[in-house]
């Protein structure tokens, strides 16, 4: 009698049992790659998201203490300050400062509330607070601190933000700018 060729029903198992691990095993191990990348791919979405915001502050900072006419402001008003739009000044979350426009003067204010950034312009000093302003934040970042730190006409920004969706995704993003003409410094 002849022997049939083939597999017996244990080395079918054995084989079957090897199988199933190294295809858990590859499973696993795209399921890891899939969740790396996607943490990734939140992680570059909220630096960006800061990387956009702060562009916008240091566009405004830049700004601060300028002046329409420069040669007329340098020889205006003998003993006083040459740029009254010069003045910036921060607090905790929050930074102050003015600049001229084509029309007069206009007082700005940068402030962290509530998980988001505002922007809030007047046409006085007194106008411009920390409470008010328009959104420059994303609605979908939680911008937990935002500090300033001036070193003579030189200010650090930093933002310490977070994913709304992610809230365990975190970065800090830090951005020095150069503020153009202010008195003082």
């Amino acid at each position: 009698m002849r022997r049939n060729a083939g597999f017996t029903l244990i080395e079918m198992m054995v084989a079957m049992a090897i199988g199933l691990i190294v295809i858990g095993a590859v499973t696993g191990l795209v399921l890891s790659i899939i969740r790396s990348n996607n943490e990734t791919i939140q992680a570059t979405r909220l630096t960006q998201e800061l990387r956009a915001t702060a562009a916008v502050i240091m566009g405004d900072i830049k700004r601060a203490g300028g002046v329409v006419d420069p040669l007329t402001a340098a020889t205006a008003n003998a003993g006083k300050p040459l740029n009254p739009f010069a003045t910036i000044s921060s607090t905790a979350g929050c930074l102050r400062y003015a600049y001229a426009n084509g029309a007069g003067g206009e007082f700005h204010a940068i402030s962290v509330r509530d998980g988001a950034v505002f922007l809030d312009a007047a046409p006085t000093a007194a106008d411009a607070t920390c409470d008010g302003g328009t959104r420059l934040s994303s609605s979908f970042v939680t911008i937990n601190t935002l500090t300033f730190a001036r070193t003579g006409r030189r200010i650090e920004v930093v933002m310490q933000g977070s994913l709304t969706s992610h809230p365990t995704i975190r970065r800090t993003f830090s951005q020095m700018v150069f503020v153009r003409s202010v008195a003082g410094s």
